[in-house]
């Protein structure tokens, strides 16, 4: 029985799998055929509202799906200024956020978000702008306060939401200013001024890219009772006096409870302290000249008065000088210290005035404070003068005494060399305190000025000469002084002329110039300063060559070329140098010629050869004749067979019989007779 169920167990967990995979496929399909084709985001009644108008934020989606499906689940977020706002699911297709009584924080972007089944959309951004805030209100929790008391501010912003700056004025000049959440806040404010003082405040509400600003409150009056309190300055004997008087100056606090610390400041120096009274006094100088002030602080509250003594200089600051103001060694320099001021002339003889050199005292005069000394380096150093009458002491400023040292004869020189026609430098130079006064002369005529004033500055002077004997009429001149003045000897220097054009000549001539011979070459030039250096050289077409150079003091030289060959045929030129320029010679060619002995040699061959050849004619001609005579002579006889010599003389070369043996040796014969064989 269990094997015959079997089978039909198996068919129906086949059947449940196929089930199963269509299930899945269906869903699968389903989710596919899903689609949000618009997401829109708007406002009602519009993106613009007054505050207390009710706003609904719509968002409504397009959505597309295959037929028999059932409605999806709509998931719709809303998003203000990227901060998510509200989140819901839904059925349907559009989503409504109201916003009651909207107000100025309300406003901002909104966005709006969908997600259905694993797919999301958003929105555009909308902005929705509120207008209007509420006017700030201003609460005080006392309408009167004593001095140095607080009274307690309260600033608010009624039925506003959102983050709050509120700011706190006192007389329209703002005080205090801080950041709420809540819509009011509050503030301890001590007001420093007695009487009604007016207090106002506002607020701004923060938005995500601005602030919005309210209506200022209306003014809440706080009267400031002033506190029954107060402090004097007196200075004695008066508030204007002289140096060396004494004055003391009093601070009293003027209160029934005399516990008070009272201060008594000059500047920023606190000069005595007390419990409901301080004094100070001192021996007046110019430094206590100023404003002294009386100070007393209750519960934050100050309590002042001020009063300015004047102080006057006994005698002024005395002022030391020299005369004259600059000294040349060994002059005479007097020193002077006086005050120009002095407040009482009684005490005009009482100053008593000390010259000080270096911090040390030189001179003691109770009358015109005068000291005289003599320039030089034991004089140099670092003057001041003191004077003191009465307790009083004061000190000149410092004068610095230099004595300064007369230019000494100065020496004239050039800076580089010295060529006609062409610029050179001279040089002035003289010892002595700077700065000093150069100038150059030339035949007692001013032709430059300079002067000097640092010790690497030089006196140069820049000029040009045409003839030798001119450089001595240059002189120079040195003065640092108006009353004196030294000059230079003349001017000596080496004076350098430029050379004139060379000329090259030869011996022999050039145009005697032989094989074997000697040649000279003689460099010279018209004008010029020794020592001068002459160079030669040889140019022809295939080289060019540097012969000889010599250095004379003189203005000529010569080369000797000891053997001339047919090969040193060219150009021949010389060059003179001296440290003024360089010149060269006009070129001479020279031919080399045949050696005297080689033409008469070649002379004899050639005659010898001419006489040989008209030998040799002589000779061949009358060979010649011999033989047309002996043929003549053959041609007469009869036949005759002797010798072979009848039978070739016998037998002409026209015989039909002869052969080429025969031929060749009648031409031999013939050439041995030319010969003379």
């Amino acid at each position: 029985m269990c094997e015959h169920q079997r089978p039909s167990h198996r068919i129906g967990t086949c059947c449940l799998l196929c089930l199963l995979l269509l299930l899945l496929f269906t869903c699968q399909r389903v989710k596919a055929d899903v689609s949000i084709d618009d997401l829109r985001l708007s406002f009602h009644p519009s993106p613009n509202v007054q505050r207390d108008t009710n706003v609904t934020i719509k968002c409504h989606a397009s959505v597309s799906r295959s037929s028999g499906f059932s409605s999806p689940q709509y998931a719709f977020s809303i998003k203000k200024d990227n901060k998510e706002l509200h989140r819901t699911l839904s059925t349907s297709n559009t989503y409504d956020y109201p916003i009651e009584a909207a107000r100025v924080s309300d406003s901002g972007s909104y966005q709006c978000f969908l997600s259905i089944e694993g797919k999301s959309r958003s929105s555009e951004r909308e902005k929705l702008k509120v207008t209007g805030t509420h006017k700030a209100v201003i609460r005080v929790d006392r309408s009167s306060i004593q001095e140095g008391d607080e009274v307690t501010v309260t600033c608010a912003a009624p039925g506003e939401r959102g983050s709050f700056i509120f700011f706190f004025y006192v007389d329209n000049k703002e005080v205090r200013n801080n950041e709420s959440s809540s819509e009011e806040y509050s503030v301890q404010l001590r007001l420093k001024h007695s009487g009604p003082n007016n207090l106002t405040c506002d607020y701004t509400i923060r938005l995500f890219s601005e602030s919005v600003p309210s209506a200022i409150s209306r003014q809440a009056i706080v009267v400031v009772r002033e506190i029954d309190i107060s402090v004097l300055l007196t200075i004695s004997p008066s508030m204007t006096i002289i140096e060396a008087d004494n004055f003391s100056v009093s601070c009293m606090v003027n209160s029934p409870n005399k516990s008070e610390s009272v201060l008594l400041i000059k500047g920023s120096n606190i000069l005595s302290t007390g419990k409901g009274k301080t004094d100070y006094g001192q021996t007046a100088g110019t430094g206590h000249s100023g404003e002294y002030m009386c100070k007393v602080e209750i519960n934050g509250v100050f309590k002042i008065d001020k009063k300015m003594l004047t102080v006057k200089e006994l005698f002024s600051r005395p002022t030391l000088t020299s005369s004259p103001p600059e000294a040349f060694e060994g002059d005479f320099i007097r020193l002077s210290c006086q005050s120009t001021n002095v407040s009482l002339e009684s005490i005009r003889k009482e100053i008593k005035y000390s010259i000080f050199k270096d911090g040390n005292r030189r001179s003691i005069n109770n009358e015109n404070g005068q000291m005289t000394a003599r320039a030089g380096p034991s004089a140099d150093g670092n003057y001041t003068c003191l004077a003191e009458a009465k307790l009083i002491s004061k000190e000149s400023p410092v004068i610095v005494i230099r004595s300064k040292v007369l230019a000494s004869k100065p020496e004239i020189s050039v800076k580089d060399k010295v060529i006609l026609d062409r610029p050179f430098q001279i040089q002035c130079k003289s010892n002595g305190t700077l700065p000093i006064k150069y100038t150059l002369f030339e035949d007692d005529k001013v032709v430059y000025e300079k002067t000097v004033h640092h010790p690497r500055e030089e006196a140069l002077f820049a000029t040009s000469i045409s003839r030798k004997e001119h450089i001595h009429k240059f002189l120079c001149r040195a003065q640092n002084s108006p009353r004196v003045h030294v000059s230079s000897q003349p001017l000596k220097a080496f004076v350098v002329e430029p050379l004139g054009k060379p000329l090259l000549t030869t011996l022999p001539v050039p145009d005697n110039v032989e094989e074997g011979s000697e040649l000279i070459l003689i460099c010279n030039v018209p004008s010029g300063t020794p020592p001068i250096t002459f160079k030669w050289y040889w140019d022809s077409s295939s080289s060019k060559a540097h012969l000889h150079t010599s250095t004379v003091n003189a203005n000529s030289s010569y080369h000797t070329i000891q053997w001339m060959e047919r090969m040193d045929s060219g150009e021949y030129f010389c060059e003179a140098v001296n440290p003024a320029n360089n010149v060269k010679s006009d070129p001479v060619t020279i031919h080399v010629k045949l050696a005297s002995w080689k033409k008469v040699l070649i002379g004899a061959i050639f005659l010898l050869v001419v006489i040989a050849l008209i030998l040799v004619f002589i000779v061949r001609c009358r060979a010649k004749r011999g033989k047309r005579e002996a043929a003549t002579e053959l041609s007469v006889k009869p036949a005759s067979p002797k010798s072979d010599d009848s039978l070739a003389v016998n037998m002409g070369l026209d015989t039909p019989f002869l052969n080429k043996d025969a031929v060749s040796h009648l031409d031999a014969m013939e050439g041995n007779a030319a010969n003379g064989t």
